[in-house]
């Protein structure tokens, strides 16, 4: 198959798609159907575009379409394996997204917006997006960079006569153009050392700057990390993802952060790995990438825990997970010159959990946007209840928090392990890379009590007032079937590649490998089985898991507790709850949302007399000496036995004040004891 051809003949459909939308925008319906047609057949010939340029052993280049003389450019389109994992992500998540905007865009809450302002920016969005990752070309790749940013700069503002989202879109414009200036910089440097826009001149410019100007290259590596790390949102960069998000309609918010933000990640790997050749110089910029990855994943995560907007908490979540992402390619690029086995498996952990992340949390903007629509607001404390009335929503909801929790046996799990082991072994060489590990392992036990929060209050628990009056109403219902149906192909995709990892681990090393060939291991020298997992770097197996083993296991004992109970046939009563006696309002028994981590933050706070105040500090057990009845006990042959009684009643009493009743406590104690294991054995 012509690739060129087929890239162009996609553009093609998605421009007429545009042109489409906008002739059709005065009747809503027919817009977003016709709309979905165009960016449905798009996708799909995507999804296949990609799946071919996988199986390919070898990937042609693309010859020049148009060449820019003045600046000795060419516009080249070419797909390889790298490409091809990005491509699918844009035509899984397209598909999905826009099959949901025809219930979402068209629903009576966005009955005042035109849509002429949404359709065709979401049709040259896609095609900025594709252009990103097809162009071989430096000014090229600015280009469609260029085109991406502005048209998600408008749908962001979609909401026009809102001021939050109009700030919101100011300040994602004025940080993600910082970010393409220093872009513009970096790529004026390289053009200057490598004589041409193209990524064969960048790779010469590389090795001239490396042999003669090292300062001068550190600092286009710094350039380049401040440009993609704006766009990928890893912390301190992204601040403006958490006011974007937020302001973008659902489909959008689920574009940006399945796909968007990702693209900065495909710069990092396709600049420091794939152009620039291995040096000292890479080795650094890897730790210092693995570094701001373990600092976005711990900040971003964290401050999510005390998020009330729905979105909102999902944004900074985005963030959090990209620092795993980042993570796991700093360390594929730090380790290139000194282990490929374990730098592959950083590679392949990172991009293995880009992938699941585009799957879970493209699922998580979808639910946050069904509850917006039925029960009119984003705030978890005004939301509760709405899985008896949506239930296909709380399911997909719940299989999406359980995946980014890193639950097994869904795909969040096998990429995070893959990344916990590739810190583990990481720092037997590098100890700090052990730290980021452990934060890594601490971040998911906060990332589960965090939707625990998200789950709570907004599909279970007891319906806040506003919510209890939507139901009366009788305005909570499912979704429609063209918003149900994406999010469960997206549910489905979390549950498939959770007990199917292979296929897109098997994914990622063609990606790696066909970048340098013959420099990793095979796949099968690293992993082995096509469902259950071993890891190899080197040294013989050195963890494996099992997804259908742990599917069957947790079958095993759902099975059973379902078993004992029904052969028990004991009757069910149900009563309301005991209120002491007295009336109260809904409101004043429904845990808020606020309520799921002041536990955790009395805990965690640096201040030691807030904690006091808290209740939760411990306080050490005085130890009282009284000589003269030291003394006399001297003689008495039981004072061994009453010494060590006294000793263990101290240590249960001090022990007991851990037991406060939170379950969110004793999560935070199970995070503790992993983290000393986690230390014993690597001290071992």
């Amino acid at each position: 198959m012509d690739m060129t051809a087929s890239i162009l003949g996609i553009v093609g459909l998605l421009l007429a798609g545009g042109i489409l939308s906008v002739l059709t925008a005065r009747r809503r319906s027919a817009c977003a159907w016709t709309s979905f047609v165009f960016i449905g057949a798009a996708s799909v010939w995507l999804i296949v575009l990609a799946a071919i340029a996988l199986t390919e052993e070898k990937h042609a280049p693309g010859t020049s379409i148009f060449h820019v003389a003045i600046l000795n450019s060419d516009l080249i389109v070419s797909i390889d394996s790298l490409s091809a994992i990005f491509l699918g992500i844009i035509g899984v998540l397209g598909f999905a997204s826009a099959l949901y905007s025809v219930g979402y865009i068209t629903d009576r809450h966005y009955e005042r917006e035109s849509l002429l302002r949404y359709y065709p920016f979401y049709f040259f969005f896609l095609i900025g997006m594709i252009g990103v990752t097809v162009v071989w070309d430096l000014f090229f790749f600015l280009v469609c960079w260029e085109l991406m940013t502005l048209a998600s700069y408008f749908l962001v503002v979609f909401e026009g006569a809102n001021r939050v989202s109009l700030r919101a879109g100011f300040k994602y414009f004025v940080i993600t153009h910082i970010g393409t200036a220093c872009l513009i910089a970096a790529f004026l440097v390289l053009r200057h050392w490598g004589g041409s826009f193209g990524f064969a001149g960048a790779r010469q410019a590389f090795g001239a700057l490396e042999g003669s100007r090292p300062l001068l290259l550190h600092a286009v590596l710094l350039l380049l990390f401040i440009g993609f790390g704006t766009k990928a949102a890893i912390f301190p960069l992204g601040d403006w993802l958490p006011d974007a998000h937020p302001a973008a309609p659902s489909p959008i918010s689920c574009l940006l952060s399945g796909v968007m933000i990702k693209l900065g990640v495909y710069g990092l790997i396709r600049l420091f790995f794939a152009i620039a050749p291995s040096s000292h110089t890479i080795t650094i910029w890897g730790g210092i990438i693995a570094f701001f990855g373990a600092l976005s994943l711990f900040v971003g995560t964290m401050e999510a825990l005390s998020q009330h907007d729905s979105k909102r908490l999902l944004a900074f979540h985005s963030m959090g997970q990209m620092g795993y992402i980042f993570l796991g390619v700093g360390i594929g690029i730090a380790f290139l010159r000194i282990s490929p086995a374990l730098s592959a498996a950083g590679f392949i952990g990172g991009i293995f959990h880009l992938i699941n992340h585009a799957c879970f949390k493209g699922l998580l903007f979808l639910n946050a946007g069904s509850a917006l629509i039925r029960a009119g607001t984003r705030e978890l404390d005004r939301l509760g209840g709405l899985s008896k009335f949506m239930p296909l929503t709380a399911v997909t909801a719940v299989i999406a928090s359980f995946a980014i929790a890193g639950v097994p046996p869904l795909n969040g799990f096998a990429s995070k392990w893959l990344i916990y082991q590739t810190c583990l072994f990481a720092g037997l060489e590098i100890p700090v890379y052990l730290l980021f590990g452990i934060a890594a392992l601490f971040i998911s036990t906060v990332t589960l009590a965090s939707f625990v929060k998200f789950l709570s209050a907004i599909y279970f628990g007891q319906p806040s007032a506003n919510a209890a009056e939507k139901i009366a109403k009788g305005e909570i219902r499912e979704v429609p079937a063209t918003m149900g149906i994406a999010q469960v192909a997206l549910a489905a995709a979390c549950v498939f590649l959770g007990i199917f990892p292979a296929l897109a681990m098997g994914a990622a090393h063609r990606a790696i490998a066909g970048l340098r060939p013959g420099f990793f291991p095979s796949y099968a020298a690293m992993f082995s089985g096509p469902f259950g997992i071993r890891l190899n770097v080197g040294e013989g197996v050195t963890g494996m898991f099992n997804p259908l083993v742990i599917l069957a296991a947790f079958a095993v004992c759902t099975l059973i507790p379902i078993a004992i109970y029904r052969s028990a046939r004991s009757p069910v009563r149900q009563v309301e709850p005991w209120l002491c006696g007295e009336i109260h309002r809904p409101d004043e028994i429904r845990v808020p949302a606020g309520g799921f981590y002041l536990t955790f933050r009395a805990l965690t706070s640096p201040v030691v007399g807030r904690m006091k105040a808290s209740g939760f500090y411990p306080r050490w057990p005085q130890l009282h000496v009284r000589w003269l009845r030291g003394l006399r006990r001297a003689f008495d042959f039981d004072f061994v036995y009453r010494a060590v009684v006294s000793a263990v009643m101290r240590s249960f009493s001090w022990v007991s004040r851990a037991h406060v009743g939170y379950p969110q406590v004793y999560v935070l104690w199970m995070a503790a004891g992993l983290v000393v294991a986690a230390i014993l054995l690597y001290a071992l």
